[in-house]
């Protein structure tokens, strides 16, 4: 709880109970409404007030009214009933202000005006009609008086003292010091004025101009304060019988509407007071607002050094040029006001946009043309700087409107593009030149992959009939060869054979990476494909005294693919395994079972020599064999990885390898998961070979 505003509180309270005490003791004889009551004040302590005080500030409100009009000499049950009047008429005025509670009291636009003028009248009427039922029920003057009476004090109460309760506006004076003292002593020299004599004629006219001015002038605040000292002054000396407002025929008007027209003067005064503050309020602030818009779009313009921003008036002359438009163009804004920003563009440049536009080639029709378009279309246009070199720009012309809605001029704004223009067609060129290149080295790989398939099928044949008659040389029949005739025929036919496997494994390798081969796909078993592959690796195995074990699911595998090439990609890794695996080691090749996240998948383990950390990134390059490979003079053509990668990518799967050197490797295909149905198309497939092809 603030100690300071409960003081204030406490202090307002205190100033209602004595000025309220000081009504009800001087009412007019036969009065029954306690003359002009200030339940402005107990109105405007609810608004400020936290929400969580409002019954107990409304107990006191209550408490302190209903004492007020028993020293005024009102029947107890009267004094309870208008105090409880008053406590209803604070509660509406205060929900009404602040929305209940969920708004400060402020005056800052048109609906909080309405929201005021809607609080006074609403509050007043409100505690009208409960003075008027309290006078029914105890039969305490004539209930339709008391109604109307105090609905006219009340309303004027509440319009003079609510205001100084608002929500300060921070807003300074728009006069100086000797014009405020002077509108001070004017306002309360000339209330006094006004109001002492009574046998001339009233001077009261003079005092609504002057509240007009102060409160056009005066801060909010200030001129609310100057309302209520006017209320204070003309209501005291009405009260002594001074004044325009106590004359003999006021004076025989019924008790309870004697003050009646000082009300309505007071009423008059307040509504042109609270209006006029609020319209010079809102007036300022938009001065405010619109000096610091502009002040902002004056740091806009000149941090804007990278863009041209370049304003016309209604005729084309310039009127604004930015600094960047300066860096950009070479021009000093002194050289170029008042010129037209044709001086910018060159005849050919405007019969380009004329064309493009579909208007006449004249600089006035292009223009048009151009902020025609959809707002924040941007045109690309070549300027002329001021040294005579041209600039390309990319630049979005906007028409400008005054709030009447007439059109006053242009603004553009361009961003400097010439850089960016050069930069891309340096590098389109860069890319036609790489893309002849690629397309060059395509050619070569074609005709280098057809010069391999070429040799390749032409050095097949006479290697196989080699083979051949070496066979018949071994088999005796041209003559029973001799222990060093048959110990030279074959090591022919041992490096003849290598020859074979090396031409072959070029031919797939060349049939796995050409995209236009066609590829027999269907639906197999995985397990039938390393049945096949183990039956094709068992003798080389035994031969090595290795152990060679299979592990398959029990349940078929199935898999789109060429079973061909599948069975080709087994054989590779699983050969790879045994030339790697010295005497007594073991092999596995592993069938895993896949889901509908992953596909099945093929591991071919070793317990061999391992791989080096520094060859691993290379093993599936063509022709690459590893240093541990040359150390043990292990023979292979470097192919055999490289093919089982082609055949694993063209199945749509992931080889990998992961090793420890010393103790074994294992290489692992990763199929995809989708069954892709696929149309059969014939092909000829290479045969499988079962001869050792080392890779590693």
């Amino acid at each position: 709880m603030s100690r300071s505003l409960v003081v204030r509180l406490t202090g307002i309270l205190a100033v209602m109970f004595v000025l309220g005490a000081a009504s009800t003791t001087t009412d007019p004889d036969g009065g029954h409404i306690g003359y002009m009551w200030p339940i402005g004040l107990a109105s405007g302590v609810l608004a400020v007030a936290p929400r969580r005080w409002t019954v107990s500030l409304v107990s006191a409100i209550v408490t302190l009214a209903s004492w007020t009009f028993l020293l005024g000499d009102y029947p107890l049950r009267v004094a309870l009933g208008y105090g409880i009047a008053i406590g209803i008429e604070a509660v509406v005025s205060q929900r009404i202000l602040t929305v209940g509670w969920t708004r400060p009291w402020r005056m800052l636009d048109l609906n909080d005006l309405s929201r005021f003028a809607v609080a006074c009248v609403l509050g007043s009427a409100s505690g009208a009609a409960c003075f008027a039922l309290t006078a029914a029920l105890y039969d305490y003057g004539v209930p339709w008086r008391v109604g109307a009476a105090v609905f006219v004090t009340h309303l004027a109460a509440q319009a003079i003292v609510l205001g100084l309760f608002r929500q300060a506006d921070g807003q300074a004076p728009a006069y100086g010091f000797t014009e405020r003292l002077s509108l001070w002593v004017l306002t309360v020299g000339l209330t006094t004025v006004a109001f002492i004599p009574t046998d001339v004629p009233s001077l009261a006219f003079l005092i609504t101009p002057l509240l007009g001015w102060v409160a056009f002038r005066a801060p909010a605040r200030e001129a609310m304060v100057q309302l209520v000292v006017v209320g204070t002054i003309s209501s005291a000396l009405s009260n002594r019988g001074f004044g325009p407002f106590s004359d003999g025929e006021v004076i025989t008007l019924n008790p309870e509407f004697q003050h009646l027209p000082l009300q309505a003067f007071l009423l008059s005064c307040a509504v042109l007071s609270v209006t006029f503050s609020m319209a010079a309020g809102m007036q300022r602030r938009s001065a405010a607002q619109l000096i610091q818009e502009r002040a902002r779009s004056e740091r806009l313009v000149q941090s804007a050094r990278g863009i041209a921003i370049i304003g016309t008036d209604n005729l084309g002359r310039i009127n604004l040029f930015s600094p960047g438009a300066e860096s950009i163009l070479g021009y000093t804004p002194d050289e170029v006001y008042g010129q037209s920003t044709r001086m910018f563009h060159t005849e050919a440049e405007l019969a380009r946009h004329a064309a493009d536009l579909g208007c006449d080639p004249t600089y006035v029709s292009v223009v048009r043309a151009t902020g025609e378009l959809p707002p924040g279309t941007a045109r690309v246009w070549q300027f002329v700087r001021k040294d005579g070199i041209p600039r390309t720009l990319s630049t979005i012309l906007s028409p400008i409107s005054d709030d009447l809605g007439e059109f006053i001029g242009y603004v553009a704004t361009a961003d400097d593009i010439t850089d960016r223009l050069d930069a891309e067609a340096a590098l389109e060129k860069a890319l036609q030149t790489e893309r002849r290149a690629v397309k060059r080295l395509t050619e070569i790989d074609h005709v280098k992959d057809q010069f391999v398939s070429s040799v390749s099928h032409e050095l097949r044949t006479p290697i196989t009939n080699i083979v051949g008659y070496l066979e018949l040389m071994m088999d005796g029949v041209y003559g029973e060869p001799g222990p060093r005739q048959i110990d030279a025929m074959t090591r022919i036919d041992l490096n003849s054979r290598r020859l074979l496997t090396l031409i072959d494994d070029l031919l797939t390798l060349s049939s796995m990476e050409n995209i236009d081969t066609r590829r027999r796909r269907s639906e197999i078993d995985l397990r039938s494909v390393v049945n096949r592959a183990e039956e094709i690796v068992r003798p080389s195995v035994q031969q090595r005294e290795l152990t060679l074990d299979i592990e398959v699911p029990t349940d078929p595998v199935p898999f789109v693919g060429d079973a061909g090439e599948l069975e080709r990609l087994v054989i590779n890794l699983a050969t790879n395994a045994v030339k790697f695996t010295p005497n007594g080691g073991r092999i596995v090749i592993r069938l895993l079972e896949g889901s509908t996240e992953q596909g099945p998948v093929l591991e071919v383990e070793d317990n061999g020599i391992g791989i080096r950390e520094e060859d691993r990134s290379k093993l599936f390059t063509r022709f690459f064999r590893t240093s541990r490979a040359h150390e043990l003079g292990v023979p292979g053509s470097g192919l055999g990885l490289s093919i089982a990668k082609a055949i694993a990518d063209v199945h749509g799967g992931e080889i990998s390898a992961s090793s420890v050197y010393g103790s074994g490797s294992t290489f692992r295909v990763a199929f995809p998961a989708t069954l892709q149905p696929v149309t059969l198309q014939p092909v000829t497939q290479q045969p499988v070979m079962s001869e050792d092809r080392p890779q590693r």
